[in-house]
């Protein structure tokens, strides 16, 4: 197949960087520098404008003012975050006050970068190829997790599927045909692990379709602005879950409090099913795990601490690629399914997600979800 014809179009294949600024002869100047140095120069003097390019063009990166008459740019970042199609663009804040002036501070709002005004036109463009760059190297990571994940439905789902499936099946056929003989106490026992295996399918199949969506087609899925009451049922709703699978509720230390967020009480639940559930997963029975949920700053942060197995950076590496870390050595059952949906569910909400671990000591998983402007 012939490349295409560009020669009516000389930017066609160009990356493509919105400058979003109220300051106009700013905005022009940055154009400029962006366009002579190779790159696509887009431009607006306001959110709602930067909004409408953005969703019109797909800018492989956007550079923002923090602070703009009417939306500023947090408000806007949060927004296009929710978006399933610009939510993965890079997004670097731009501000001239020094309470801002840190990478931190641009990673605490949700950003991937943050340039301090006034800035050289060396550090735009280095900033501008360093985001470039971490953008292609998601996309190859992306990727490879989807071929994973393809691969791992040919090769696991069948057992993930078939063997509480058939538990299902086998319970109720020994209910049927002994009906007559066995106990009450028989039946009550037969019925729980009936349930406890259509819950584990349930689970399994509600993750795969998730990370699919996620991953594949793009739709936007429904969030609005939460209550306190709210978030914190939903968050409770997950950890329930996971202690009550794993017969542990005395073992969950719960401290919560809340703010409102953006977001679908089901995704918070998910969330706090699955850090939970892997937390019990990689600790003994009796050991403690402690639960949080707090707010900082512009953040609505939960963490999830406990005092397992732990692991070693080479496992902390594998987290979110589908390798299930771990797993493969305690003889447990499930494809970590979990985490890689935690990575991407964060994402979406435009939050941020960490973990930190040390072999044989334990395990921290942490994310925050922005707080929106008032």
């Amino acid at each position: 197949m012939p490349p295409p014809d560009t020669s009516s179009n000389p930017a066609a294949g160009l990356k493509t960087i919105l400058i979003i600024d109220d300051d106009v002869q700013l905005v022009a100047t940055l154009a400029l520098s962006v366009e002579k140095s190779g790159y696509r120069a887009l431009s607006a003097s306001d959110a709602t404008a930067g909004w409408n390019l953005a969703r019109a063009h797909l800018p492989d990166l956007i550079l923002c003012d923090i602070q703009m008459p009417g939306k500023d740019g947090p408000r806007l970042l949060q927004e296009m975050r929710a978006d399933p199609e610009l939510a993965d663009r890079q997004f670097v804040l731009m501000t001239g006050k020094l309470a801002h002036g840190s990478p931190r501070a641009a990673m605490d709002l949700g950003a991937d970068d943050l340039l301090l005004k006034p800035f050289s036109l060396t550090d735009l463009l280095n900033c501008i190829a360093a985001r470039l760059q971490r953008a292609a190297i998601s996309r190859r990571v992306d990727d490879r997790v989807l071929e994973r994940l393809q691969a791992s439905l040919h090769a696991n789902l069948p057992r993930e599927l078939f063997t509480p499936l058939a538990g299902i099946l086998g319970l109720t056929e020994v209910l049927e045909n002994q009906l007559d003989i066995v106990s009450k106490e028989e039946i009550r026992q037969d019925l729980r692990d009936i349930r406890l295996a259509g819950r584990r399918l349930h689970r399994t199949l509600r993750n795969y379709l998730l990370i699919l969506e996620l991953d594949t087609a793009k739709i936007a899925r429904p969030s609005a602005l939460l209550g306190e009451k709210t978030i914190l049922a939903a968050l409770s709703t997950g950890i329930k879950a996971a202690a009550e699978r794993h017969q542990r509720p005395a073992d969950v230390m719960v401290d919560l409090t809340s703010a409102k967020i953006e977001a679908d009480p089901a995704d918070l639940a998910i969330l706090a099913e699955e850090l939970v559930d892997n937390a019990l997963s990689f600790s003994r029975r009796e050991s403690k795990v402690h639960v949080r949920a707090w707010e900082e700053g512009n953040r609505l942060n939960f963490s999830v601490t406990d005092t397992g197995r732990g692991m070693t950076p080479e496992q902390l590496a594998q987290v979110g690629t589908l390798r299930s870390p771990g797993r493969e050595e305690s003889g447990q059952p499930g494809l970590g399914l979990g985490l890689a949906l935690v990575r991407k569910l964060v994402r979406h909400l435009g939050g941020e997600f960490r973990l930190e671990s040390q072999d044989g000591k334990g395990t921290t998983s942490h994310f925050s979800l922005p707080i929106p402007a008032a």
